[in-house]
């Protein structure tokens, strides 16, 4: 092949590469937040959608709408940080791409 060619394809490796990275890191993120009590722990995924939900074993002395408050606080708080986490990925896969 001639150096162009070969140029080409090396940065279509590059970004392919790149690309692959980011779309493992999203696959793979996760985020755990919990409730400043303890009560609720909430895991989201890459796209702040709740994947897991722990409520602490005693919860007698709790009304439904306190736990109610702390389960959407809390999904709340670990959406935003996983939507923060999915966007310093793309971020990244954006500027690896720019550079390729």
């Amino acid at each position: 092949m001639n150096e162009p060619l070969n140029a080409l394809v090396s940065r279509g490796h590059r970004a392919l590469d790149s690309m692959y990275d980011a779309s493992e890191a999203l696959a793979a993120l996760r985020v755990v937040r919990r409730s400043t009590d303890g009560l609720v722990t909430v895991e989201v995924d890459s796209h702040g959608s709740v994947i897991g939900l722990e409520l602490a074993d005693d919860l007698t002395r709790e009304s439904a709408e306190r736990l109610t408050t702390l389960v959407v606080q809390t999904a709340t708080a670990a959406a935003r940080d996983a939507l923060a986490a999915r966007e310093d990925v793309l971020r990244s896969m954006q500027t690896s791409l720019t550079e390729t």
